[in-house]
């Protein structure tokens, strides 16, 4: 079974400094700034995806996916609104829709939620955990869907 996060004797994060973090690495995602973003990341992030039971985890495989994949996927991307955003000890959560330009030209829309847990001894991010339909997470990942393994 997987811990939601790991045992330490430093103490729980302030949830303000995770909400800030989750902000830092959506902006650095914004602006395609891939040592911003893999600066917000423990050393090994993990990358969940949800209700597919599948996961991307290492530092190598996340970063080919910020440097090869992400540059492609940012543009497709025609709107984006944040529902809501919740913070605590253990992690930062946000909802929100994101529109997609398919190949087609039309228009998805897609709900996601995501959940970034932070690692109190750290201070990082451990990785993303995001709750999302297929097409979004194939849209996301492009040929790297492939590297997906399953959670156990």
């Amino acid at each position: 079974m997987t811990r939601v996060r790991a045992e330490s004797s430093g103490g729980a994060m302030d949830p303000q400094k995770v909400l800030a973090l989750c902000r830092e690495h959506a902006g650095a995602e914004a602006e395609y700034d891939v040592e911003r973003v893999l600066a917000t990341l423990v050393a090994q992030p993990r990358f969940e995806f949800f209700p597919l039971r599948k996961h991307i985890t290492g530092r190598a495989s996340i970063e080919k996916f910020y440097r090869e994949q992400y540059p492609k996927f940012g543009p497709t991307v025609a709107g984006y609104e944040v529902i809501g955003e919740w913070t605590n000890e253990i992690a930062a959560l946000q909802e929100y829709t994101i529109d997609v330009t398919e190949a087609d030209g039309s228009t998805t829309r897609y709900y996601v939620i995501s959940m970034m847990p932070g690692d109190d001894e750290t201070g990082l991010l451990t990785g993303e955990r995001l709750y999302c339909d297929e097409g979004f997470v194939r849209a996301l990942l492009g040929p790297l869907f492939d590297l997906l393994q399953p959670i156990v």
